[in-house]
């Protein structure tokens, strides 16, 4: 019989020969001539290398030009494939690293005068120089002007755009995405902050020297999110090597200028960043060779909010509380209340056990068993509440009196970065409390936005940052949701009526979901994961998404879909 260890190293081997098929097609040329497609190698998990062809004797301009933007796909030992295309003076002199354009492989290569070249392709994506993703819909296009010199004998490239180009298929291959963390302006949370890097040994150096380059500037405006090091802190020598799962991150000596607490900060960003990277289980932080205070921990489970019970929480004529699949599990603190005033809104915080309540007279204030109105303003949206124990509400055609309520009933005014809207359809807070997400209608055009959250004393939320525009699926916006600390889900309605579902990590890639072809969807409420995702048609039925295929129903007669906090 064959062993379970010899079955698992053939399926690897037949998945890798798979790969290689499908990456030697998309090495064929697009036009003329034949070039030899690109070879791959495992790293990691499930990430591959490819190891592409270097330049061809005797090659044409076009060749040599195509076989370039080929080799670019691989960054290892710093894009060195692709540099043996170019002249040795610029060899040296090509910055590969200032941008990866994004495009669908459907390229134009064509040799424009007697030492010229010319590449025009469609951009649909771009990741910067600290790995920072944006989606571009529709795609832009593009076209990048190349200089070609011989160089004893053979066509090499003596001037071309910095960066590199490549292939969507290839991107989802080469590149993954990793969430870097930074403290909001409390210093009681880490809040991620995507970013795409290769994969393979570089990964921890390019995470950690992002990471000491700061947040993202829509997180880092107006103080929304910090990092903790020192200015000036930087790596001693330009990598961060991994020995038996361990990463070695040596600093220099600007580090020594922070305190205990600070270190500790420091410990947890750099652990939760490089947590993401499948070879690491353990980080050494190092002054100039020493680890610095090894005492102190860098564990960050207090600083990252826990996963919320994916049990979907709902409401019904008769009951509330959690759906187990069989039955409501119910939720004792909450239940009279809910039961008797019946809101068409619910939020959970299931971290500072109060809830807010949406009916036709206002937002409420739950707590020990009593509602309590604090909002009696018209047209008021589905309320939220926050982690340090906020009620937020806003009325839909006023998207700039956004008020956060304590549980004192003290008002606070937050000022938003949507002073230009008309509308606000949906309104939703990360679980960690850092970052708000809004579904927006300005001129009859919708949007969805993300912005940072600025606190001041006692957690007083006070402002949010600039707004971070994310990829919206067509039609009516109906509802945002929180999916994980990284992602959040859509849902509109198209004008066939379809429910068109569509996740986003913020920073990075979006997709599609099944569409809800039977009701009409209400609202939306999500759970740690996209299977997690639960939607309220108007009829009352509850839809799970099962193996992340088709939306089924998991329950009927629910009136309200309440979402945990």
């Amino acid at each position: 019989m064959m062993s379970s260890s010899l079955k698992r190293s053939l399926a690897a081997l037949l998945s890798l020969l798979c790969v290689v098929v499908l990456a030697a097609c998309s090495g064929i040329p697009r036009s003329s001539g034949v070039n030899q497609g690109s070879a791959v190698v495992p790293v990691e998990n499930d990430a591959i290398e490819f190891l592409p062809a270097g330049p061809i004797q005797n090659g044409s301009i076009e060749q040599i030009l195509r076989g370039f933007i080929e080799a670019s796909s691989s960054p290892v030992s710093d894009y060195a494939i692709a540099r043996q295309f170019l002249t040795p003076d610029f060899a040296s002199a090509w910055d590969a690293t200032t941008a990866v354009n994004v495009d669908s492989g459907l390229r134009t290569v064509s040799q424009t005068g007697e030492n010229t070249g010319r590449l025009v392709f469609a951009l649909t994506a771009q990741v910067g120089a600290q790995g920072n993703y944006a989606e571009i819909n529709p795609a832009v296009p593009t076209t990048f002007e190349y200089t070609f010199q011989q160089v004893d004998g053979q066509w090499r490239i003596s001037a071309a755009p910095n960066g590199v180009v490549i292939d969507r298929f290839t991107f989802d291959q080469v590149y993954q995405s990793h969430p870097l963390y930074f403290f909001d302006s409390t210093n009681t949370m880490l809040v991620p902050d995507v970013r795409f890097f290769p994969a393979g040994a570089s990964a921890s150096t390019r995470i950690t020297k992002a990471l000491l380059a700061g947040p993202s500037q829509w997180l880092a405006a107006n103080g929304a999110v910090q990092t903790s090091f020192p200015e000036g802190t930087a790596l001693v020598a330009d990598t961060v090597p991994v020995t038996r799962g361990v990463a070695k991150v040596d600093l220099n000596a600007a580090a020594l200028s922070a305190d205990p607490a600070v270190i500790r900060r420091m410990k947890q960003q750099t652990s939760a960043s490089l947590q993401s990277v499948a070879t690491i289980n353990s980080v050494d932080l190092l002054v100039d060779g020493a680890v610095l205070n090894n005492s102190i921990s860098d564990s960050a489970s207090d600083v990252m909010p826990p996963p919320i019970d994916s049990r979907p929480l709902i409401l019904t004529a008769k009951d509330f509380g959690y759906w187990d699949g069989t039955k409501i599990d119910t939720y004792g603190a909450f239940a009279n209340v809910m039961i008797q005033s019946q809101p068409s809104a619910i939020s959970i915080g299931t971290m500072t056990n109060i809830a807010a309540t949406l009916t036709s007279q206002g937002v409420s204030l739950v707590r020990n068993g009593t509602a309590q109105l604090v909002d009696s303003r018209s047209g008021l949206i589905a309320p939220t509440v926050d982690n340090f124990g906020y009620v937020w509400s806003v009325p839909a055609d006023q998207p700039s009196k956004l008020q956060a309520i304590s549980t004192d009933g003290k008002i606070q005014q937050v000022d938003t970065s949507w002073a230009s809207a008309d509308r606000i359809l949906s309104l939703a807070l990360s679980h960690d409390g850092t970052q708000v997400v809004a579904l927006l209608e300005t001129n009859g055009s919708y949007q969805l936005v993300v912005s940072a959250l600025v606190r001041g004393e006692r957690s007083i939320p006070v402002a949010l940052g600039p707004l971070f525009t994310q990829t919206l699926s067509d039609g009516a916006p109906v509802s945002v949701a929180w999916v994980d600390a990284t992602t959040i889900a859509t849902v509109t309605v198209n004008s066939a009526g379809l429910g068109l579902v569509r996740a986003q990590e913020i920073g990075g890639q979006s997709k599609e979901l099944s569409s809800i072809t039977e009701g009409t969807p209400q609202s939306m409420a999500g759970a740690n994961t996209i299977s997690g995702l639960r939607v309220l048609t108007s009829s009352g039925i509850l839809l799970s998404l099962r193996g992340g295929t088709q939306w089924q129903t998991a329950v009927s007669g629910v009136t309200t879909l309440a979402v945990q906090q």
